[in-house]
């Protein structure tokens, strides 16, 4: 599997792992706040969105993916076509640009936006926990995966 196929992959595992994370949540869960100065379940999703965004731009700098409503729904449905922009390109187009005088590389997406992306994942199944209604266990390495596979 070359680089692009692995982060292809990473792409349908960040879905994966996303979907699972709000699948079946109350509508309370998106209203949840934790103590703190945490962030609730939407400001978390327009953040990953917001990441995803800055990955498209690092392959077509003129790209504009409009900005979602902050609601739910929304937010999820920016997320499944930020996916699917981000991958079409992986399939057929360079990096554009650099970050700080440094040239954009798939390594740098990985290590900055995408891998800042699952964290943020991981802040909504804990959030689902804090909102009284937890995600179940699953044993991730044996999903069905496949790289360009984006199902709701």
């Amino acid at each position: 599997m070359n680089e692009r196929e692995t982060i292809r992959h990473f792409l349908a595992t960040l879905n994966y792992r996303l979907r699972g994370a709000v699948r079946g949540a109350p509508d309370s869960f998106y209203t949840f706040m934790p103590s703190g100065d945490g962030r609730g379940a939407v400001e978390i999703l327009h953040h990953i969105n917001d990441l995803l965004r800055f990955v498209v731009r690092a392959f077509d700098k003129g790209s504009m993916v409009p900005i979602a409503q902050r609601e739910p729904q929304a937010e999820l449905a920016t997320f499944a076509k930020l996916l699917r922009i981000v991958d079409e390109h992986l399939q057929k187009t360079e990096l554009t640009g650099d970050i700080k005088g440094r040239k954009l590389t798939l390594q740098l997406l990985l290590q900055g936006p995408l891998a800042d992306a699952m964290t943020h994942v991981g802040q909504l199944a804990q959030l689902r926990r804090q909102a009284g209604s937890p995600i179940g266990y699953e044993n991730y390495m044996l999903a069905d995966i496949q790289p360009g596979q984006f199902p709701d």
